[in-house]
């Protein structure tokens, strides 16, 4: 599998389940849900209020926290694997997330990262969101969340970077937030790249226009490009996106609130 080959070369092992043949963006930005589980990645007052058939829901926030030092960043993978499980997910069968596309935040690419991070080998983008799902005529459904199940997180520590990773980072370092932030304080080298650029209406936009998005900052196959936000949930999205072009990617969860907290150098 495409996106099992980085982890296989680096610890000898890897997971396989049934699901659909990785063909790069097609691999991960999908029209239909198929037969695989389903993550509503919204607020859970938006899942209560009409989803799609079988969803479960994990709002983004629920994947975050302030750890030990006081920092914001991802929860530990064990939490987050009970969680999972908590909410009817397993880790053999494929993943389609879903948000409400560039009005959500990155609600969708934060999930899909974390799953990522968790190593589970497919995961996919359900292109357009809610509205695009609606848009293509389904209609919103109150179905029941689905039954508590068990999910066994793996591990692929190459999607994570730390602040130390960061300051010395080799590839492009790319921050994804609006211009007004990037231009109040950014990381000494970084190259701005709003994280809603990939978006042609509420759907991403065609692949070859998305590669030029991400070209135009240097990210581009074997650049090994590291994404920031405020907080890693917009740079989640990006490095989903960049993941289904086939560039190896990393985010720098915790981000610039993580960053000026450990009082490292701004560039303005």
């Amino acid at each position: 599998m495409r996106r099992l080959l980085p982890t296989l070369l680096a610890f000898g092992c890897g997971r396989h389940i049934e699901g659909l043949d990785p063909l790069a963006w097609d691999a991960v930005v999908v029209n239909d849900v198929g037969d695989a589980q389903v993550l509503d990645a919204r607020s859970p007052a938006a899942w209560a209020a009409g989803h799609v058939q079988g969803a479960a829901s994990l709002h983004w926030r629920e994947l975050m926290g302030r750890g030990e030092d006081g920092l914001w960043g991802p929860l530990p993978r064990e939490t987050l694997a009970a969680l999972l499980g908590a909410r009817g997910i397993r880790d053999d069968r494929p993943i389609v997330i879903y948000g409400e596309g560039p009005d959500g935040g990155g609600d969708d690419g934060n999930v899909y990262w974390a799953l990522r991070w968790l190593d589970h080998p497919d995961v996919r983008v359900l292109n357009g969101g809610m509205l695009g799902w609606v848009a293509d005529g389904h209609t919103p459904t109150l179905s029941p969340a689905p039954s508590p199940t068990t999910y066994i997180a793996g591990h692929d520590p190459s999607v994570l970077a730390t602040t130390a990773d960061v300051a010395d980072w080799d590839g492009p370092i790319i921050d994804v937030r609006s211009a007004e932030e990037y231009d109040a304080g950014h990381i000494p080298g970084a190259v701005w790249r709003e994280w809603t650029d990939v978006y042609s209406g509420f759907s991403v936009a065609a692949e070859d226009e998305v590669a030029d998005v991400w070209a135009e900052v240097g990210a581009v196959p074997g650049s090994h490009p590291v994404v920031y936000c405020e907080a890693g949930i917009r740079a989640g999205h990006s490095f989903m996106m960049l993941d289904a072009m086939g560039i190896p990617a990393a985010n720098y969860a915790g981000s610039w609130s993580r960053w000026t907290a450990e009082d490292m150098p701004i560039a303005r």
